[in-house]
């Protein structure tokens, strides 16, 4: 039971990675599960994914409308550099 537990449970820290990861690449059947369920228990973490869905729009139609494509293709692949090395950790 506590395997279980220690599968389905997650932290904060680690559900707002999963939220990141979430907006640039598909979870696993694993991760969606274990997101799912923090996020029905933690409303700050509810509260960060909706903010984080809200940020990521504003972004893409930023990105879109943006005369330098370049630019924005760099600083996603930035960003996503950073959250692959947070995952690692």
């Amino acid at each position: 039971m506590n395997k279980l537990k220690n599968i389905l449970m997650l932290s904060c820290q680690k559900a707002a990675q999963l939220i990141e990861k979430k907006l640039e690449t598909s979870l696993s059947r694993t991760e969606k599960m274990q997101l799912s369920m923090h996020t029905k228990m933690c409303q700050a973490c509810s509260n960060y994914q909706s903010q984080q869905g809200l940020i990521d729009q504003a972004l893409k139609e930023d990105c879109n409308s943006s005369s330098n494509e370049a630019e924005c293709e760099d600083l996603k692949t930035s960003i996503l550099q950073q959250l692959k090395s947070e995952g690692e950790k």
